[in-house]
């Protein structure tokens, strides 16, 4: 088994044909065939399987494209060290990130970031940090900033940033948003545009009004998709949350304001996490500082 032969079997699996792919490795069907048997020969199993709807793993063949996407990511990353080491590149960073982050905090870091290292190549991607964390594992992702996960593998280590309050949000001429004080009380009648159970931000909601005696928060809708979220509160009489970061960006006229509570919400933490066996390369630390700096406006006062 080489690294030829993996790339061959990543590519065939992520693309589920041998056409697409021997395509994108610029070489012909029938080479790329014999090289996949050859793999399986040389193992013993069967990688894929073939039929009218393509080509997909066998459990065999899953497990080993799982090991080949991080043995290859560490080989780019180790290529990308030594060019850097002899001044023909800077590197690359891939970066994910939930929405939260990606709304100001993450854009403001990259931006600093290239001001100082303009050579480095940065690709972004918005995940939720369950896609985060599997994108973590096998090493497509150089680092992610996501909320911390009830279970961190061994693999992967986790750096908090910070706590980030989240408020109840509504849209601004909506009859609460002119409240000086609110209570739990005061948003049973209303419904919600939230994510589905068991998301951990809509049971510690849930949390709230149990704790409070009241009955739970009924969702006019569910959904997973913060730009969606906002298009339904816009305009309506229907609630949501967001992050206190969330809020912060919206500048001097926002469109959704945070209800004045007369207790605490929750917190959100989030944090950034990386493989534990990877190197932290010097322009992966160069990033985590900006990170770490840009927290400070952005946590409870």
């Amino acid at each position: 088994m080489d690294l030829r032969q993996l790339r061959n079997l990543v590519l065939v699996a992520r693309y589920s044909s041998f056409g697409v792919a021997a395509e994108r490795l610029n070489v012909t069907q029938p080479a790329l065939s014999k090289s996949i048997r050859a793999l399986e020969q040389s193992l013993g199993v069967r990688l894929l399987d073939r039929g009218p709807w393509g080509v997909r793993p066998t459990d065999y063949g899953q497990r080993l494209i799982e090991y080949g996407e991080l043995v290859l990511s560490l080989t780019d990353e180790a290529r990308n060290e030594l060019d850097a080491m002899r001044g023909a590149r800077r590197g690359r960073l891939r970066i994910g990130a939930i929405t939260t982050a990606m709304r100001e905090l993450v854009p403001t870091a990259v931006k600093h970031f290239l001001a100082e290292q303009p050579e480095v190549d940065v690709s972004l991607n918005e995940e939720l940090s369950s896609s985060l964390y599997v994108a973590l594992l096998n090493g497509a992702t150089d680092i992610a900033v996501m909320t911390r996960p009830k279970e961190l593998s061994e693999e992967i280590d986790f750096v908090d940033l910070m706590e980030i309050p989240v408020d109840v949000i509504a849209d601004k001429d909506h009859k609460l948003a002119r409240a000086q004080k609110v209570s739990l009380s005061d948003l049973v009648e209303y419904r919600w545009v939230i994510p589905a159970r068991p998301e951990p931000d809509r049971l510690a909601l849930e949390g709230l009004f149990a704790a409070a005696q009241l009955p739970r928060p009924l969702a006019i809708c569910e959904t997973t998709s913060s730009t969606f979220q906002m298009s339904m509160i816009a305009g309506s009489n229907w609630l949501s949350y967001l992050t206190r970061t969330s809020i912060y960006v919206q500048g001097s006229n926002p469109q959704f304001v945070a209800l004045r509570l007369d207790q605490r919400t929750w917190t959100r933490s989030m944090g950034i996490a990386y493989r534990r066996r990877s190197v932290l390369r010097p322009v992966v630390m160069s990033f985590v500082k900006e990170l770490q700096e840009l927290c400070g406006p952005f946590v409870e006062r």
